[in-house]
């Protein structure tokens, strides 16, 4: 290895999120400048560096110095201390100062000051701030280097670097040495083989306990977001770990099984095998709704209210039903209650109608409006002329710790909870809202319960239904949708009248297309071709497809569709990521929640900017995306968070409407289709929706209405809360 020692003279390039570096050093060793790259923590020009590594040859850029580790030196001489304190790291510290500090405390004063901050109390207009300051600049930069260097010496990517210090700080090497597998539990977005191979990488035991539980947790956790169920069965859990870990006797697993349900982080009831978070989330909804339940029905003055609703109907031109009728009156009543139905039930209408009364009658309370994705939140946000938002928004979730600001200790102000598209919450997210809430005395819960439940595991709007909860099903179709053969096939679905496919003879707005694999991309160009042509845009037609491979899946119809949405053109900037081609004016799918920029997990934005690098105004590549007004920009690190928003998959799509829905069903994708699956995707649809594939195909994935692999236990928890013993004061009093 050879060693060099200089200064970094020009950063040509430097990544804040890999902290890659290619810079021109000058060293002392060396007459001319040189390139080099590799990983640092920190760059400045001001601070002298001990480089350690070797030549390399780039096949593009020739022989470089190819950066293995690094050190700072702390100047000994004293123009050159002068010259480091005064300089803009060391912020409020000018160069009289920085001579005061030399000719005070000598040549060694860096090393006596890292020593003992206090040898500055002594030097001529010091005060605590520069102190402190200049402390912390020299201590600091020791952490990041030592850190730096402990995944540097060890091989490791340096690719989380960033996101384990900002939740460690400085502990981030005594958690990483003593139980890298901590990360796992602390950080979002780590997972076991991440955890594990940092953890290998620095030289750790293959039968260790912390990999082995680790492994454990992984596998009961895998198993529950696999299959969308609260808990696994010992034999499934087995299976994944076996996929983890290798070789392992039978026995030293169940002994660490059994060690974790100790330790209080694996709940066995039963054969049944939970992670602690999901255990006491079905636990803390069945306890919370239950209490909300025991309040007191509210009395309101019914004649107020009705004179409201003939205001409201003779304003709005409108004759509410019966059931919609009842739904306000239980809104005005019961602490909480569930509004269900398909699509032209009217359910936007009550939603409407009820908060208009229920403002008109206590102007004071502070109501929530929440859903579950940033475009079902816009929506609701536009039919109410009242302000919504995510779920993650309003708990104001950190993506890095996982952890909300609002929570028990910071409840929430609100005192009215109404939640729409409730059927794709799940039950975690369900519980840690409900542990903010401790002021909510009133939750509408608004879903549409034959819809797919939620990605994570839980099917908490059916099993909330189950358990007797105060429900209103419209299910009466209204005027409008009578016309409308959307409605009618969803309907058909629903009441199990979908025999076969006269429907679509019907009516002018639905449509199936006989088609097979090879012919899907041809016929959904011909369709969404045609569409252009009648003046729809982008964000008007929607192609919705089950799986992402294949000749007929998501990727290939996505790179068809750019063709015909958005050409290339001289005048739109394009860059190549992968086997993707980016281009300005694309729609953009968002894949992972990015709360820090307001932007969910199935947001669709447009591509606005491409801004290659040119290592002068733009040091990497960069996308710009405008998501309705909110701007965000991808580097490298977060190029693989968003996709193609041209063709997308049906649970994606749930949340959004659109004016065309293009669906295809194909017989090869029979073993993944089922009613509510093929239900979801064709309601996104509000104008017209076309489907592509094989009749057998479509029929057989709506007679498939059991979901048998998602299993919970929230319905058994209101029964245990129920049944769990009152205790009283009295209990405890000896008799005379």
């Amino acid at each position: 290895m050879l060693k060099y020692t200089g200064y970094i003279r020009n950063v040509r390039f430097y990544s804040e999120d890999t902290h890659y570096i290619v810079a021109l050093i000058e060293v002392e060793q060396e007459s001319k400048p040189i390139v080099m790259n590799g990983y640092m923590n920190a760059v400045n020009d001001y601070e002298k560096y001990l480089f350690t590594g070797d030549y390399e040859m780039h096949p593009k850029y020739g022989k470089q110095f190819k950066l293995h580790s690094y050190e700072v030196i702390l100047a000994d001489d004293k123009d050159e201390i002068i010259k480091y304190l005064s300089s803009p790291l060391f912020k409020g510290i000018g160069r009289v100062q920085a001579e005061q500090i030399v000719a005070h405390l000598g040549e060694q004063c860096l090393d006596n000051i890292k020593e003992d901050k206090h040898v500055l109390d002594t030097v001529k207009g010091m005060n605590k701030t520069k102190r402190e300051t200049i402390y912390s600049v020299l201590t600091n930069n020791d952490f990041d280097h030592e850190v730096m260097r402990f995944f540097m010496g060890h091989g490791i990517s340096l690719r989380n670097l960033g996101l384990i210090q900002a939740v460690y700080k400085e502990k981030t090497l005594q958690i990483l040495q003593n139980n890298p597998y901590q990360m796992i539990e602390d950080i979002e977005g780590i997972g076991f083989k991440t955890a594990d191979e940092l953890a290998l990488k620095i030289g750790g035991d293959r039968q260790d306990p912390h990999r082995l539980k680790a492994a454990i947790l992984y596998s009961v956790k895998q198993g529950c977001f696999t299959t969308g169920s609260s808990y696994q069965i010992l034999e499934d859990i087995f299976r994944i770990f076996k996929k983890q870990i290798a070789f392992i006797e039978e026995d030293i697993f169940y002994q660490y099984m059994d060690e974790l349900i100790d330790e209080g982080k694996i709940i066995k009831l039963d054969n049944k095998y939970y992670y602690e978070e999901m255990h006491h989330a079905e636990n803390n909804i069945a306890s919370y709704i239950l209490k909300l339940q025991k309040q007191p029905e509210e009395e309101y003055d019914v004649e107020k209210v009705e004179k409201e609703i003939q205001n409201i109907e003779q304003t709005r031109n409108i004759s509410y039903a019966k059931k919609q009728k009842e739904a306000i009156d239980y809104f005005l009543r019961y602490p909480c209650m569930v509004l269900t139905g398909g699509p032209g039930t009217g359910k936007t209408t009550v939603v409407k109608a009820l908060l208009q009364i229920y403002k008109y009658l206590y102007p004071e309370d502070r109501i929530a409006l929440v859903a579950p994705t940033g475009r079902a939140a816009k929506r609701l946000s536009e039919l109410t002329n009242m302000t919504a938002s995510t779920i993650h928004r309003l708990l104001k979730w950190d993506l890095h710790t996982n952890t909300f600001a609002m929570n028990k200790n910071n409840p929430l102000e609100e005192e009215i909870l109404i939640i729409d598209e409730f059927s794709m919450v799940d039950c975690i997210l369900l519980s840690r809202l409900f542990e903010a809430g401790t002021r909510f005395r009133k939750i509408l819960f608004i879903g549409d319960h034959h819809q797919l439940p939620s990605v994570a595991p839980g099917k908490v709007l059916k099993d909330l239904m189950e358990t007797g909860i105060k429900t209103i099903e419209l299910d009466e179709i209204f005027r409008q949708g009578e016309n409308s053969g959307i409605i009618q096939l969803a309907h058909q679905i629903i009441q199990n009248e979908m025999d076969d496919m006269t429907v679509f003879d019907n009516y002018n707005d639905i449509h199936f297309f006989t088609s097979h694999n090879h012919e899907i991309v041809k016929n959904v160009s011909t369709i969404v071709s045609k569409a252009i042509r009648e003046g729809y845009d982008s964000n008007d037609v929607q192609v919705l497809a089950p799986m992402y491979q294949g000749i007929a899946g998501i990727d290939a119809l996505n790179d068809a569709l750019q063709n015909i949405f958005n050409p290339s053109e001289e005048s739109k900037a394009e860059i190549r990521i992968g086997n993707k081609t980016y281009r300005e004016g694309d729609k953009i799918l968002q894949l992972k929640n990015r709360p820090e920029d307001e932007v969910y997990n199935g947001d669709i934005g447009v591509l606005v900017e491409v801004n290659k690098k040119d290592n002068f105004t733009y040091l990497q590549d960069t996308l710009v995306v405008d998501f309705d007004g909110i701007i965000v920009e991808y580097t490298s690190k977060t190029f693989l968070t968003i996709t193609h928003a041209y063709c997308m998959s049906i649970h994606k799509s749930q949340g959004n409407e659109f004016k065309i829905v293009v669906l295809s069903v194909l017989y090869d994708y029979r073993m993944m289709l089922r009613r509510n699956l093929l239900y979801t995707g064709l309601t996104r649809a509000k104008q017209a929706l076309f489907i592509l594939g094989s009749e057998k195909a479509f029929l057989d994935g709506i007679a498939n209405y059991h979901d048998m692999q998602r299993k919970t236990t929230l319905l058994s928890s209101f029964t245990k809360e129920q049944e769990a013993p009152k205790i009283s004061i009295y209990d405890f009093l000896e008799e005379d």
